[in-house]
C-alpha cells in the first residue's frame, strides 16, 4: 500500500503542473486583449454615422470642377474624410501625402478622398492649392470642401475631435469603417484594402 501511495504523488504533481500550464494558456490571451484608452476610443467610434448634411449647399472642389456633396456621395462607395486646417503649415504635407501615397495602394474606382478644410473668412480653395503647391507638386485628383464656419465639427459633436483628425473611412451609408491613415503601416494598408475590396 505504501508503494502505491508514493507512486501516485509524482502523478498528482505532474497533473498540477499541467493544470497550471493550461490555466496560463487559457487566461493570458484574455489578459493581453485589454485595449488601451486610445484603442478603446477608436473601437467605440467604429460604425458611427458621420453627418455630412451641413455641406448640402457648399461647393465641393476638384481641380477646375465644382460638384455638390450629394453627387459625390452617390458616385463613390467608400470615402476617406481627411480633416485639416487652412493656414496650418504641417497640414500641407499631409494633403500632399494623401495624393501621392494613395496611388501606391492601388485603390478601386469607387473610392475617393474628401478633404474638409477648417478655414476662416480669408480661406478659399484657390489659396489652399497655392499654399500646398509651395510645399510640393500634386495632381489634384481628390475632393475638397472649405469649412469656414466649423460646420463639420458642430454637426458631429458626439465624435471626439482627435478621432475626426485621424481620418475616417466611410462606407456608402456614411458609417465609419476605419480610423487612421491607410498608408501609416503595412497592417493599416492591408486592413484598408480588405474593407474597400469586400
Amino acid at each position: 500500500m505504501k508503494n502505491s501511495k508514493t507512486n501516485l504523488l509524482p502523478n498528482i504533481k505532474t497533473m498540477k503542473k499541467y493544470l497550471f500550464i493550461i490555466v496560463i494558456i487559457i487566461f493570458i490571451p484574455f489578459a493581453c486583449t485589454q485595449l488601451s484608452p486610445e484603442e478603446q476610443e477608436i473601437f467605440d467610434n467604429l460604425n458611427k454615422t458621420v453627418n455630412l448634411d451641413m455641406f448640402e449647399s457648399d461647393p465641393v472642389y476638384q481641380k477646375d470642377t465644382i460638384i455638390c456633396i450629394d453627387a459625390l456621395l452617390r458616385k463613390y462607395k467608400f470615402i476617406s474624410i481627411v480633416y485639416l486646417q487652412d493656414g496650418c503649415a504641417p497640414c500641407y504635407p499631409i494633403y500632399i501625402d494623401w495624393h501621392k501615397k494613395m496611388d501606391s495602394l492601388g485603390v478601386r474606382d469607387d473610392y475617393t478622398v474628401l478633404f474638409i478644410i477648417e478655414g476662416n473668412i480669408y480661406s478659399s480653395y484657390e489659396r489652399l492649392i497655392k499654399n500646398v503647391k509651395e510645399v510640393g507638386e500634386i495632381e489634384d485628383k481628390y475632393y475638397t470642401i472649405i469649412d469656414t464656419n466649423f460646420k463639420f465639427l458642430d454637426g458631429n459633436k458626439d465624435m471626439p475631435c482627435n478621432i475626426i483628425k485621424r481620418s475616417l473611412l466611410l462606407n456608402e451609408d456614411n458609417k465609419i469603417k476605419l480610423i487612421g491613415y491607410p498608408f501609416s503601416s503595412s497592417g493599416m494598408s492591408e486592413l484598408f484594402l480588405s474593407i474597400i475590396n469586400k
